[in-house]
């Protein structure tokens, strides 16, 4: 069997993870993180961020639906739904 030699085994490398074993080896820990997926949990890859990209795209659709009741006047505006799926694709993959 193998042996290793850790301070801290931080399981799960989400926000919360990530940020322990940072601050654990800032003060010298010898640390380990066991992701069995993408780093950054489900925050960063399937949750918070890539919602708030999709709330962003609707806050601003809402914006220009609402703008002529504030005076403001424009002509057709387009969306391109596929855009926006790749936009955030892009995002959470960097």
């Amino acid at each position: 069997a193998k042996q290793y030699d850790f301070d801290l085994l931080v399981i799960g490398a989400g926000s919360g993870g990530i940020a322990s074993a940072r601050r654990a080896a800032s003060y010298g820990a010898k640390v380990a993180v066991v992701e069995m997926g993408r780093l950054g949990g489900t925050c960063v890859n399937v949750g918070c961020v890539p919602k708030k990209v999709m709330f962003n795209a609707a806050t601003i659709a809402e914006m220009l639906h609402d703008m002529h009741h504030y005076g403001f006047e424009s002509g057709a505006v387009q969306f391109d739904w596929g855009y926006i799926q790749r936009s955030r694709d892009a995002y959470i993959a960097r």
